[in-house]
């Protein structure tokens, strides 16, 4: 005779022979994986402070999904030094697909628009700055600190403007034209 000493809500089973152990454990299992689970507003519980505020959630079955195991292959292949594969690669030259090429032509193109816009700006702004003697509008005449506001913007778009040009450049020589054939 076996007796098993769980409390489980203010009773304990009492279980006789192996086979009324394992039906015993059994029910045990599934009286305790469906216990009752409330949600009290935002939160989910099996004591909850006040029932009566709570909703009970009805019980749902719990689905187990195993994961893969990696592929002995894998597993048995030697890794490769990461400086041989380095050397290999930097060794080998890439010719870039058509659709490679194209798109590397077609995003030089668009940073090379970018950039005559970007001088296109800089001459206006250059030219409206005026060595730092802008022309005075009506309604800066009497407001002598709007006027110096407006040279210092200027200035300011000035350098701004310098500095898309410098990094378009930059860009550019980062996008070198591609040889129609490859370089010995």
């Amino acid at each position: 005779m076996v007796k098993i000493g769980l409390h489980q809500g203010g009773v304990i089973p009492q279980c006789l022979g192996a086979l009324g152990l394992w039906t015993c454990l059994g029910g045990l299992a599934t009286a305790w994986a469906q216990e009752a689970i409330y949600r009290c507003g935002n939160e989910y519980t099996n004591t909850p402070r006040d029932v009566r505020q709570c909703e009970r959630i009805a019980p749902q079955a719990v689905t187990v999904i195993t994961g893969t195991r990696p592929a002995a292959s894998a597993a048995a292949a030697p890794a490769a030094s990461p400086v041989k594969e380095a050397r290999s690669l930097a060794a080998a030259p890439r010719m870039p697909t058509p659709q490679q090429a194209e798109r590397d032509l077609h995003a030089r193109t668009i940073v090379s628009h970018e950039l005559d816009k970007a001088r296109q700006q800089l001459t206006l702004l250059v030219q409206e700055y005026n060595d730092g003697e802008p022309v005075k509008w009506a309604s800066e005449s009497r407001h002598h600190q709007k006027y110096l506001d407006r040279v210092a913007m200027l200035k300011a778009a000035i350098e701004r403007t310098q500095r898309d040009i410098d990094s378009l450049q930059r860009e550019l020589e980062r996008r070198p034209l591609l040889a129609s054939s490859p370089a010995p």
